[in-house]
């Protein structure tokens, strides 16, 4: 029992370390420029919450209000989003996704259309008892992950 827990172990190991190195790298999702996952995701959290400033927009992301202002003027300098003045809201910035930008979001939903076809398939014909230890070993390690 012990060595197919090492198998299984070292296997799910590599399946993170391939779908990382995969995920990590830049791509175009349909657009004639390269996207760093941060930059995609920060797409996404504007496509989803359009006319955020950047302090909220870092708090959805979980990550520093430096860190979003870095990446947004990327995205900026990449004509995928465009900043405005929101006087309204206490003359502050807001964001909009560019024609570009929505491109870019619809391509990456489409990767993540893809990825849910393809675990679908492989889950197909499992029993829900199966899909239950399935789905509390992903949650069991998450958790293990976070807590380390």
């Amino acid at each position: 029992m012990e060595k197919k827990i090492e198998k299984i172990s070292e296997l799910f190991l590599n399946l993170i370390c391939e779908f990382y190195e995969y995920d990590s790298k830049a791509r175009t999702f349909g657009t004639d420029t390269e996207l760093y996952h941060s930059e995609i995701h920060m797409l996404q959290c504007i496509q989803d919450n359009p006319g955020l400033h950047i302090s909220a927009i870092a708090r959805k992301l979980g990550i520093t209000r430096g860190a979003a202002s870095q990446t947004a003027k990327r995205l900026e300098r990449k004509q995928m989003i465009v900043k405005e003045m929101n006087h309204t809201r206490g003359s502050k910035v807001v964001m909009y996704l560019t024609p570009k930008g929505e491109i870019a979001c619809f391509n990456h939903k489409c990767a993540h259309e893809k990825y849910n076809t393809i675990i679908s398939e492989i889950l197909t014909g499992s029993d829900e008892e199966q899909l239950k230890f399935l789905s509390d070993f992903l949650l069991q390690f998450e958790k293990a992950l976070k807590e380390n």
